[in-house]
């Protein structure tokens, strides 16, 4: 059976990555896997957000940043997780048989070691349209993924809204 890897990040080009991703699963008869990776970045991000006291000194007695943070992200991945679930159970609905994967990391990194733990022969995933200097501060997951892969990738466009 063929595998496809559809990386998705919950952003607007995510629907459009699903529907390009089921109808090459359903011309195939392949296998469809629905990866999103979450970054190392979340729990930082939320440890950063939950120190008010730099911004409002009334928060200065508030106990427990850290677990404010620990508490933050560990809410986040849950609710990815179960945005990963709905994802696959709906596409498994339509006859595309379907599996989704929570990871955690480096994005352009674990989706081109996923790809090629599942012998992927087709990896999709969205493109921002960010701008140069976007791309060259932050990098882009979509051209990582492009330069390394280890199968033929297929990005799909962000439609205008």
């Amino acid at each position: 059976m063929k595998q496809l890897l559809a990386a998705v990040d919950f952003s607007k080009t995510t629907n459009a990555v699903l529907e390009q991703a089921a109808k090459l699963a359903t011309a195939l008869d392949a296998k469809l896997w629905i990866v999103h990776v979450t970054s190392d970045e979340t729990q930082a991000m939320a440890y950063e957000s939950a120190q008010f006291t730099g911004y409002a000194p009334e928060f200065i007695n508030l106990p427990g940043d850290v677990k404010l943070a620990r508490d933050l992200s560990a809410e986040e991945f849950k609710r990815e997780h179960a945005q990963l679930l709905e994802i696959s159970a709906n596409l498994r609905e339509r006859g595309i048989d379907a599996q989704s994967l929570l990871l955690k990391g480096d994005a352009a990194k674990l989706i081109l070691e996923k790809a090629k733990d599942l012998q992927a022969e087709i990896i999709l995933l969205g493109s921002h349209g960010h701008g140069l200097l976007h791309k060259a501060l932050l990098g882009s997951v979509s051209e990582a993924v492009m330069h390394k892969a280890p199968c033929n990738v297929m990005v799909v466009p962000t439609r205008p809204e």
